[in-house]
């Protein structure tokens, strides 16, 4: 068996700890220290997985050493420097998405990661939902032909506290509608050329209340994302039209419906109820679920056992920097087009 690697926390709020509780339910790691300003955050992190040492700043836990690997789960706007600091510590990083508040910042990450050979993975988490896995090969068999359109969304209800603030990177399109973009890009790789994207300004300067983009790729697909803090509460979908048919998964349900005209046992409109098991790693067998929804716990223990491999394996994870900076790349664009009221160019690499 594989040495269990030695991780720290930075960032104990409720997702840090949701992320450490899915480290631990995908397998025997340890976890030895973490770090947050917050000291009522970082008892309750101690009080729950047992870490031996805690920090109000994360720069003296990286300095102290032991770690092979960092868990980065802060307010957008330090995201990118905790994880700049792990690396250059000598970690392996999970960094929780979007990695960065811009692209520049985000390539300066990825860069370096490379640079030191160490692992960078980014929390786009809903590639792990077994629906969307599912969806995926489905795509890359060719169920239902070629990309023609992809319509994609996650909304939220009204976004309070440091995801409300424009200096922490508040607002939906960061925080939820990154998801969706991010599976606009999984389903298609060929590089974005054209975005176009209209805002609602909020109450709050520099935060959007609602956001709508339109991206164009260079093999002609066409794709929408739409991201909103007015809908009262979370909707997610995807929705995939190819030449031969067409694919759609929704937030918060398992269900995948597939019509194609190039599989028979398609040919009408089919609704498949995937089971998680099939299509998502197993969980230790002393796994236990106390923080969040047990179905949110395995799609983020998948994601963990994917970071974890790629550090015992040597090789690039599944999500990667690069994957990352792509999206905000994106967001870049959609920022100066609702800024400027033009489509923006891009050239992709």
């Amino acid at each position: 068996m594989p040495t269990p690697l030695r991780f720290g926390l930075i960032g104990c709020g409720h997702q840090g700890r949701y992320l450490c509780e899915a480290l631990r339910c995908a397998g025997p790691h340890d976890l030895v220290a973490c770090a947050d300003p917050d000291e009522a955050a970082r008892e309750r992190a101690v009080a729950q997985f047992g870490f031996a040492h805690d920090y109000e700043s994360p720069a003296k836990m990286l300095f102290d050493g032991g770690l092979d690997a960092a868990i980065v789960a802060t307010t957008h706007d330090q995201l990118q420097p905790c994880a700049m600091a792990a690396i250059l510590s000598g970690c392996h990083v999970f960094v929780e998405k979007p990695m960065a508040l811009n692209a520049e910042h985000g390539q300066a990450l990825a860069d370096e990661a490379n640079r030191t050979g160490h692992k960078l993975m980014v929390g786009y988490a809903l590639r792990y939902r077994p629906d969307r896995v599912l969806m995926g090969r489905m795509l890359a068999e060719g169920v239902i032909g070629d990309l023609v359109q992809v319509h994609a969304g996650q909304l939220i209800g009204s976004m309070g506290g440091w995801l409300g603030k424009a200096r922490h990177g508040g607002g939906p399109l960061l925080y939820v509608g990154c998801h969706a973009l991010d599976q606009i890009l999984w389903c298609n790789p060929s590089p974005v050329t054209r975005v176009y994207a209209e805002e609602v300004p909020s109450a709050v300067p520099g935060v959007e209340a609602d956001a709508l983009l339109t991206l164009r790729f260079a093999d002609g697909c066409l794709a929408t994302l739409s991201t909103s803090q007015r809908l009262g509460g979370r909707y997610g979908w995807l929705d995939l039209l190819g030449t031969h048919g067409r694919m759609r998964a929704e937030w918060e349900s398992y269900r995948l419906s597939v019509e194609s005209r190039k599989m028979a046992a398609y040919s009408h409109l089919t609704h498949l109820d995937v089971a998680m098991t099939d299509f998502v790693p197993a969980l230790a067998p002393d796994a236990t679920s106390t923080l969040a929804s047990y179905y949110y716990v395995r799609m983020w223990a998948a994601e963990m056992v994917e970071f974890v491999s790629a550090i015992q394996e040597d090789r690039r994870p599944a999500i990667s920097g690069e994957d990352g900076v792509r999206a905000l790349r994106v967001m870049d664009a959609a920022r100066q087009s609702a800024e400027t009221g033009q489509a923006i160019a891009l050239r992709e690499t």
